[in-house]
């Protein structure tokens, strides 16, 4: 009832009927509201620093947001009102969306891969410079890639990944080819709590929180690893007709982050020291191991691979250059970082950034 008096304080003048209190939140607590009018509304208060930071940054993310509402193809949430509580902690109530979570399992191609195609490309489509000038995050392709590499030695570091899983990312991860992108306005956190559909369409996204410039791959990997194939083959398809610019190796790039995402949930789990959760994070990472003997992954090689290594070793055939990617050399979980992988992104980088014809494909 506190929470819902500081909703009316926030918000004069609307009379809320009605309320309820989601479960299974920790850096913020949540209260979903009603009105006489049939109004929807949430209020968020930070729980935790964490919390704090996540909504400094919605605010700001959504105060971007509203200089393009015209070019997105989707509702966003709206900031109505704020309080402040006894304790001086600052209450926020937004618009609250409707539609409902989807389930993927039950999604095949069709409106909801057209729609979330669209919603994507818009975002993606938006200019990079109003993100940068509100001091929001912007990553390099060369940083991005660093992140990754230091993501992939904090996987191998709980000796829990099988070698072979190991030896595929890092194989991905020293394909240069893989990494040559434009990075662009990325939601960064889109998920089956953020999507929100109505009629199988995407009508709705949430949880702004980690928006930044950054690969665009990385808003398809839940997509990637929850959706059917045809689906999420035929979100990519409707996804470049709509942004021909996008790079060519998206999907591949967003299958790595996909499978990466697994890795990192183990870490997380081990370093939380919650002995059922490790469990269920190593039977993803079983299910993983026993796609990739069966040959059912999909490839995470770059379109151009051929081309690229046959570049790097002179005297390599291409035929050799296959089979250089399909024999990879043996995990080593004590290396380094490498850094001609860092210094041959960044030439890419520079690549990118010097080409006249920057809108096209790499």
């Amino acid at each position: 009832m506190i929470l819902a008096a500081l909703a009316a304080d926030a918000v004069p003048g609307k009379n809320f009927r009605h309320f309820q209190k989601p479960e299974g939140q920790t850096d913020l607590e949540l209260l979903r509201l009603w009105d006489d009018r049939g109004g929807s509304y949430e209020l968020k208060a930070p729980a935790s620093p964490d919390g704090e930071r996540e909504l400094a940054t919605e605010f700001s993310v959504l105060k971007v947001l509203r200089n393009f509402s015209s070019e997105l193809p989707f509702e966003i949430p709206e900031l109505l009102g704020q309080t402040t509580d006894a304790d001086g902690i600052r209450i926020s109530v937004f618009t609250l969306l409707g539609g409902s979570e989807p389930d993927l399992t039950k999604f095949g191609p069709g409106a909801f891969s057209k729609s979330f195609a669209h919603a994507l490309a818009a975002l993606h489509s938006l200019e990079n410079a109003k993100v940068v000038e509100a001091g929001l995050p912007d990553y390099a392709a060369t940083q991005i890639l660093h992140n990754k590499v230091t993501e992939l030695d904090r996987i191998a570091d709980t000796g829990r990944v099988p070698s072979a899983l190991l030896q595929r990312w890092e194989q991905a991860l020293e394909d240069v080819g893989l990494f040559r992108f434009h990075p662009t306005i990325t939601h960064g956190d889109i998920s089956q709590e953020s999507v929100l559909v109505e009629a199988q369409s995407l009508t709705g996204l949430t949880n702004w929180s980690s928006l930044s410039v950054s690969d665009p791959a990385e808003d398809f990997r839940w997509l990637i690893g929850a959706a059917l194939q045809s689906t999420a083959e035929d979100t990519i398809l409707n996804y470049r007709a709509l942004r021909p610019q996008a790079d060519e190796n998206i999907a591949q790039r967003a299958v790595l982050y996909s499978e990466l995402e697994l890795g990192s949930w183990l870490a997380h789990c081990v370093e939380e020291g919650d002995p059922a959760r490790i469990a269920q994070a190593e039977d993803l990472i079983e299910d993983l191991r026993t796609q990739l003997e069966a040959g059912s992954l999909r490839d995470i090689r770059a379109s151009s691979f051929i081309g690229l290594n046959t570049i790097s070793i002179p005297n390599q055939t291409p035929t050799q250059a296959v089979l250089a990617q399909e024999e990879p050399a043996a995990w080593n979980s004590e290396a380094e970082p490498s850094e001609a992988l860092i210094a041959d992104a960044e030439l890419s980088d520079s690549e990118s950034k010097t080409d006249p014809k920057s809108d096209e494909l790499f």
